[in-house]
């Protein structure tokens, strides 16, 4: 029997079965599956599946308990699987490896795939549409794509591939709430598990979306820095500066602590903090409260320590250093 525990997308059953008519029937209509097969014993065969498909992606769970054998023809996407538990033998094409929970290979659409299950083995698999991807590298570096090739062999996981997993962790994490996501949601962190899948595994093009990448990346924070020092004192919120920037909030986030080792909403507390203690010095008919409202701190509870962290002084003691060169 399998474990009474809930298992990623368990909100999107597939099949719960032991029959093994049932099980290849709905292993070749869900997941196109060619051929299924029992090695030796049935044990504890007793298939716990799960699926979910949006119109880029599909994201799988699957455990068998018991040992067999899955082949797949050639598909229209790229696959990538994650091990939760265990290990398993994988031939792609002509060429067999063995993956587990820190081995991780893209399996391309033209390559047949042989899965050889442990009875341990649980699995999260990524498909991405092939097309639906090289659409997207094309958007990311300007240029025509076809024929994307990846690089299939087994390799550890990297923090790209750790970005990703967290990615497809938060999104199923969210599938599996009652209240669901809506379509909105949902086509927003698929586009971003696109282009972290293009990030976090080698293929012909890399090269040129990383250089795309920090070119459009350092494009946009000036375009944000420059909204920031221009509007300093106004609240500003970290979807205005997305909107500005013409892309999503996740992406300005992300340039920043990459290329600034900071978040957006610290580099504009820092961008209030400068101007606060510059207003300090050049106003003294202002009170503190007063500046700090001028500034865009519509919030001053936690302002006096924001400033003396900032400044190394707290503001009563920028404006008696003022008042004492009066």
């Amino acid at each position: 029997m399998t474990r009474a525990i809930d298992r990623p997308l368990d909100a999107h059953p597939a099949l719960r079965s032991d029959a093994i008519g049932e099980i290849e029937h709905v292993l070749a209509d869900t997941y196109g599956a060619r051929r299924f097969e029992l090695v030796g014993t049935r044990g504890h065969l007793n298939v716990h599946a799960n699926h979910w498909q949006s119109g880029s992606i599909s994201l799988s769970f699957c455990h068998y308990g018991a040992r067999v054998n899955v082949e797949f023809p050639e598909a229209g996407f790229f696959r990538q699987q994650f091990s939760l538990r265990g290990g398993a033998d994988i031939t792609v094409g002509a060429k067999e490896r063995e993956i587990g929970t820190n081995a991780f290979c893209v399996v391309p659409p033209d390559c047949r795939l042989l899965i050889k299950f442990r009875p341990e083995f649980e699995q999260l698999v990524l498909r991405i549409d092939k097309d639906k991807l090289e659409k997207k590298l094309s958007a990311l570096t300007g240029k025509a794509t076809s024929q994307l090739a990846f690089d299939s062999s087994v390799r550890a996981g990297n923090a790209a591939l750790s970005r990703l997993s967290r990615l497809l962790r938060h999104l199923i994490s969210e599938l599996d709430r009652q209240e669901g996501m809506t379509a909105i949601e949902i086509a927003e962190i698929e586009q971003a598990i696109l282009v972290s899948f293009l990030q976090a595994n080698p293929h012909t093009n890399r090269s040129e979306l990383n250089r795309k990448s920090l070119a459009v990346g350092a494009r946009q924070l000036r375009i944000v820095e420059e909204y920031i020092e221009a509007h300093w004192n106004e609240a500003l919120s970290l979807e205005a500066l997305s909107s500005v920037a013409s892309v999503g909030a996740r992406t300005i986030f992300h340039h920043f602590r990459k290329q600034r080792g900071k978040t957006p909403m610290q580099f504009v507390k820092e961008v209030h903090l400068r101007h606060t203690r510059e207003m300090l010095r050049k106003c003294p008919n202002l009170s503190i409260t007063e500046v700090a409202i001028s500034c865009g701190f519509g919030n001053l509870g936690h302002f006096a320590a924001d400033y003396r962290r900032f400044c190394g002084e707290r503001p009563s003691e920028t404006r008696v250093g003022v008042d004492r060169h009066l």
